[in-house]
């Protein structure tokens, strides 16, 4: 009669069975990954999608390189080839970035879903404070021309002036508490976004006083998205909400601020809701979509629609922003996509 196999080896086949199937395992799961990788990318020219990171809501650029914001942190991506990819180390981890802006110091903010955070030198650290309107999302930040910090809260907007904080409220003139979006115009106004449907709404403040819009005068949205000057002093404005929305373009009139013109797909856009706006170096115009990619208005008054068909990493374009190099790279919420200067050049000649 055959003795019994003792115990210990067959612990040991247990284990070393179990390290086959898990090496295996892990192989497959990296070649999974690098078809997948390989089939997401652009099949023609000047095109480039680049993951991780995957959801992107905030990028913008320092120096040399790029930094990305989003559901599973910030990462940093070299803007020559090759475009390696860092993710920034914080001692906690950051998760649900909304926002990056960057002061006059060179000091990176990160505004999350747990507050603010700031990159100088020395590192990566959190912003300590006990005010409620840094501890919990922080939704937008934006470095006005006097180089001031405009922080974006559920509990209203806060301004660094000198060292000192300064809070406002629906008091001061904001359209909701929940401030998503900030941005300044050429005359010094600060305008904010709500995005809090069916309430919210847009205001613009200056010299104390303050304006507001919503879908009471003319927008087609009270959900706030986005916040754009162009290059002929009009602020494009971005709303919605799933697959509702449209475009507004707003001029400086005597009287004060005015909608000029309401725009939905009919006229152009690639889906009603419009979620990022961007004006290229050459005075393009582009409208990033919730779910039907994105467009391009050039100054003949064309439209062109670009899809995940001709190369977008994803249907949703949430950020935008151009290099030195005439290159525009999109936010995405599954990977940037990189459009080189020359792919940009041959549009406009078409």
């Amino acid at each position: 009669m055959k003795s019994p196999e003792p115990y210990s080896l067959k612990l040991w086949k247990y284990l070393l069975f179990g390290a086959i199937v898990s090496t295996l395992g892990l192989f497959i799961w990296e070649l999974l990954s690098l078809f997948q990788s390989w089939q997401g990318q652009p099949k023609q020219p000047g095109w480039e999608i680049i993951r991780p990171p995957q959801e992107v809501s905030a990028l913008v650029i320092q120096g040399d390189h790029l930094w990305a914001g989003g559901q599973a942190g910030v990462f940093q991506t070299a803007l020559q080839p090759p475009h390696t990819v860092e993710p920034l180390q914080c001692d906690r981890p950051l998760q649900f970035v909304r926002a990056l802006a960057i002061d006059p110091d060179g000091v990176l903010w990160i505004g999350h879903g747990n507050g603010l955070n700031y990159v100088d030198a020395q590192g990566c650290h959190p912003y300590q404070s006990d005010e409620p309107f840094f501890q919990g999302q922080i939704n937008a930040l934006y470095v006005d021309r006097a180089g001031q910090l405009w922080v974006g809260t559920w509990e209203g907007a806060a301004v660094k002036e000198n060292n000192d904080w300064r809070f406002l409220t629906p008091a001061d003139g904001l359209p909701d508490r929940m401030v998503n979006v900030i941005h300044q115009d050429a005359e010094g106004g600060m305008w904010f976004g709500s995005a809090v449907a069916p309430k919210g709404g847009l205001s613009h403040c200056i010299k104390k006083s303050c304006q507001l819009f919503s879908t009471a005068n003319g927008l087609a949205h009270n959900n706030i998205t986005s916040l754009f000057s162009d290059d002929t002093g009009h602020l494009w404005v971005g709303m919605g909400l799933f697959d509702r929305g449209g475009l507004a373009r707003l001029e400086r009139r005597t009287t004060g601020w005015a909608i000029a013109q309401i725009f939905t797909k009919a006229d152009g856009l690639a889906g009603e809701k419009v979620r990022s706006i961007y004006q290229d170096q050459t005075g393009v115009l582009w409208f990033g979509s919730e779910y039907d990619g994105l467009a391009r208005l050039d100054s003949q008054g064309r439209w062109l629609i670009l899809t995940e068909a001709d190369g977008l990493a994803d249907q949703e374009v949430k950020a935008m922003v151009q290099d030195r190099f005439g290159n525009l790279w999109l936010g995405t919420r599954n990977g940037i996509t990189r459009l080189d200067a020359q792919y940009l050049r041959n549009l406009e000649e078409q």
